[in-house]
């Protein structure tokens, strides 16, 4: 699978990139919204993106929703992350088109909490228990 990130900080590039590179993602990256819209439309299989929410250009959340305006790209996965940590940030994104929101700083294992809460990742969610099962010998 392959994902997309995009922050204009360098550092979180690269920080994301180990991650989901440990996870089997191959990555693109993107330093600006408009750079991923460019990389978008080169038509590459995306599956997830990851966006930042404060960029140069042009917010996260404008980015996303001009994503979710693409009828082609509406099985793509969208991870908001960002430093703001307020429920009003929280719904923007989401309300936006975002899937999961993440607040900086994180760790893999939230990073691997969020994909398998998109079916994108290797931790999937405990099966719901089965009633025992009934012998027919009696």
């Amino acid at each position: 699978m392959r994902a997309l990130i995009i922050d204009d900080s360098r550092a979180n590039r690269m920080v994301l990139q180990r991650i989901l590179k440990e996870l089997a993602f191959e990555t693109t990256e993107a330093e600006n919204a408009l750079d991923a819209i460019w990389t978008l439309n080169k038509g590459e299989d995306i599956a997830l993106i990851t966006v930042d929410y404060n960029m140069p250009k042009m917010t996260g959340t404008q980015f996303v929703r001009l994503v979710r305006e693409k009828p082609e790209l509406g099985e793509v996965r969208i991870i908001m992350i960002t430093s703001e940590n307020s429920p009003q940030r929280r719904e923007e994104a989401l309300q936006a088109g975002a899937n999961e929101f993440l607040v900086k700083p994180f760790t893999k294992e939230m990073i691997e909490e969020k994909l398998a809460a998109l079916g994108l990742g290797s931790k999937t969610p405990p099966a719901p228990e089965k009633p025992p099962e009934t012998s027919d010998d009696a």
